[in-house]
C-alpha cells in the first residue's frame, strides 16, 4: 500500500502541474537524496523521500467497518482501520550550473500549490490498493512536525542544508483481509424495531 501511495503522489503532481511549468516537465523521484543520488542528477527533479511511518493514535476509532459483497446479498463487520501517517520530505533539485536555486524555488512553490489545492487526495489519482479503500486520504503540507534536526538530517546524507516541505498523508489500513469483491457500506444499516419483516 505504501508503494501505491508513492505512485498516487506522483500521479497527483503530474496530473495537476500547471501547464508549461517547471513541475510539468520535472522528474518525480522517491530515492534517498544523498550525495550519490545528487551526483547522478541530470534533470529538474522533485524528490519525495519517505522518512517516517507511524501510527496515528489520535485518529483511531473503535467503530467497526461494514462491508458487503458485490451482489449486496452478504454483509460483514471488520475491524476498524489503523490510521498510519506517512511523512515525506519534499525537495526540488536542479542540475543547472547557473540559476539553479531560482529554478528549485519555483519548482518547490508549484509543488506546494498542488498540495494546498488538494488537502485530500482526489479519487481520480488513487493508485493500486488505494482505489476503493478508506478514502479520502487527508494530507498536511508544511507540517510543523517534520524532520526534527534538519542540519543533522542533511549532514547525514552528505548534503548541504536545503529548503523542504514536510508532507504527511494519513492512510486507513484495514488490519484484516477483505474479500476482493467486497464494498464498503457508506451508510449504517437502520433496523426498525417492532416492524414485521416480509
Amino acid at each position: 500500500m505504501i508503494l501505491d501511495l508513492d505512485n498516487t503522489i506522483k500521479e497527483l503532481l503530474e496530473t495537476f502541474a500547471p501547464a508549461n511549468s517547471e513541475l510539468a516537465g520535472a522528474t518525480i523521484s522517491f530515492d534517498l537524496p544523498d550525495a550519490n543520488w545528487r551526483a547522478q542528477l541530470d534533470a529538474l527533479t522533485v524528490n519525495c523521500y519517505l522518512y517516517d511511518i507511524r501510527q496515528n493514535l489520535a485518529a483511531a476509532t473503535n467503530e467497526p467497518i461494514l462491508v458487503q459483497s458485490a451482489d449486496q446479498k452478504k454483509r460483514a463487520r471488520v475491524r476498524p482501520p489503523a490510521r498510519i501517517d506517512c511523512s515525506y520530505c519534499i525537495t526540488a533539485w536542479s542540475p543547472a550550473l547557473t540559476g539553479a536555486v531560482y529554478e528549485e524555488h519555483r519548482l518547490l512553490g508549484q509543488v506546494l500549490q498542488v498540495f494546498l489545492r488538494f488537502p485530500k487526495i482526489p479519487q481520480e489519482v488513487l493508485q493500486g490498493a488505494l482505489v476503493g479503500q478508506m478514502a479520502p486520504y487527508p494530507g498536511i503540507v508544511a507540517s510543523q512536525d517534520g524532520v526534527r534536526n534538519l542540519p543533522e538530517f542533511w549532514s547525514a546524507l552528505d548534503q548541504k542544508l536545503k529548503p523542504s516541505l514536510n508532507y504527511v498523508i494519513t492512510l486507513g489500513m484495514l488490519p484484516e483481509a477483505v474479500p476482493t469483491d467486497a464494498q464498503m457500506v457508506d451508510k449504517p444499516i437502520t433496523i426498525e424495531v417492532g416492524v414485521d419483516q416480509p
